[in-house]
């Protein structure tokens, strides 16, 4: 008779749950410029060139047919040269022929006349995403649009969106609502723009005789817009005394409007959004624990532009595509693009390449884009970027965070963002 005792399972074999989409994650090459799509990553060691990039359709007449070769040696990856007639470029710096470098997530790649950028956590199927509202991120949003599926799979009543200044907040709240079925009634709310005085009245309403010239009443924005959305943009910059006036309605969806007596229920989604760190504010006395803690429910970080610059070029075409216009292949020059893409757009993101697009069109509009026209408005590259992403390293990250104290100080003090630090870290912990 055969024994019915369980197999042993050793500790070793057992590697505990994975997220669907961590299991999904490989390296590739993302091909920024000038048609997007994801490619495979080459076999270490394999020299490849324009048979290979063909056959993975990439047609480029000035890739070699010998160009490129990627190795692994003690698992850091390097890019050599493998001796190509048009020369390869890493971050903006020419290789030398036979020339090895290392490169790790996010290097900017040119060959011939494609860019391309290396990504190590690579997500989802080859082809581009479809854009996420009006936020175009054929490759560099699929992250957000998980998160967006899985609160909208959850149905939580909070939502907290961070990111920098122009990153389409705003435009993800509503994606928020559009994913939740609660797009109907949809209320946006910039809280650093309401005056403290009228605060309440405005979003809690007010009833009849509240007040000298209070008319018939007001419903405010929550009531009035029960089974719907309300968005609450700078979150960041709500006066702490207000901020506890908030409480009732994230706790029990109830609001106070002024002069009743009695609260009234509301069914809302509250999406709120900040450029700040709301953790940081806490310790600094800036924001209260207990707001914080029920906005962050569900959660959404926004990636910085420089951290998906490989949706640069799709940004650029969507953004002068809503003008009328539109940039022509065989009229871009590829070095115009890699400019455009190793420009760190820190003083508004996807907001400053739309005004950055508006300055060349009022020299050289498009069909055309020439590296001498980029450079007269964002400057000559100033020297070759690292090229190990933002010449970030891991000991770098865990050097910054023991002096910084925190994530947020840590990310700002290398220049990157809070979800990158993160992301860094959690990699490392395998």
């Amino acid at each position: 008779m055969a024994s019915t005792k369980p197999a042993t399972v050793r500790t070793e074999e057992h590697d505990g749950p994975r997220r669907e989409q961590d299991r999904a994650k490989r390296a590739a090459l993302v091909v920024a410029f000038p048609e997007p799509r994801a490619l495979p990553f080459p076999v270490a060691g394999e020299v490849v060139g324009r048979d290979w990039f063909e056959r993975n359709g990439v047609v480029d007449a000035r890739i070699s047919g010998r160009h490129i070769a990627f190795h692994r040696p003690g698992g850091n990856l390097f890019i050599e040269d493998a001796g190509s007639r048009n020369g390869c470029w890493v971050n903006g710096a020419r290789l030398g022929s036979g020339e090895r470098v290392p490169i790790s997530d996010g290097a900017l790649i040119r060959v011939g006349r494609t860019l391309l950028v290396y990504r190590d956590d690579f997500v989802g199927g080859d082809a581009p995403s479809p854009p996420l509202g009006r936020l175009v991120g054929p490759f560099g949003l699929r992250r957000v649009v998980h998160a967006i599926e899985t609160i909208a799979a959850r149905q939580p009543t909070n939502v907290l969106i961070e990111g920098e200044t122009g990153t389409g907040k705003e435009l993800i709240a509503r994606a928020v609502a559009e994913a939740a079925g609660r797009a109907t009634k949809y209320a946006p709310v910039n809280v650093a723009g309401v005056a403290a005085g009228v605060f309440e009245s405005q979003l809690f309403g007010y009833v009849a005789g509240a007040y000298s010239g209070s008319g018939k009443g007001s419903d405010g924005v929550f009531a009035a817009h029960n089974g719907g959305t309300v968005f609450l943009d700078e979150i960041g910059e709500l006066p702490l005394d207000l901020q506890a006036k908030l409480l009732r309605v994230l706790d029990n969806r109830e609001v106070l409007p002024v002069g009743a007596v009695r609260p009234t229920h509301v069914d809302v989604l509250v999406v709120a959004a900040t450029n700040r760190s709301l953790e940081e504010m806490v310790e600094q006395g800036g924001f209260r624990r207990d707001l914080l803690a029920r906005l962050a429910a569900a959660r959404i970080e926004l990636p910085p532009l420089r951290e998906r610059i490989e949706d640069l070029f799709s940004i650029a075409q969507a953004i002068v595509a809503a003008r009328g216009e539109s940039f022509a292949r065989e009229q871009v020059e590829v070095e115009a693009a890699e400019r455009l893409m190793l420009h760190e757009w820190r003083g508004g993101n996807v907001r400053e390449v739309a005004s950055t697009l508006e300055r060349l069109a009022r020299i050289e509009p498009p069909p055309v884009l020439r590296l001498e026209t980029v450079e007269r408005v964002l400057g000559p590259l100033a020297g070759a970027t690292s090229t190990s992403a933002s010449g970030v390293t891991l000991e770098q990250v865990q050097r910054a965070l023991a002096e910084a104290g925190s994530e947020s100080a840590a990310a700002r003090r290398l220049g990157i963002s809070r979800g990158k630090l993160r992301r860094m870290l959690e990699a490392s912990r395998g």
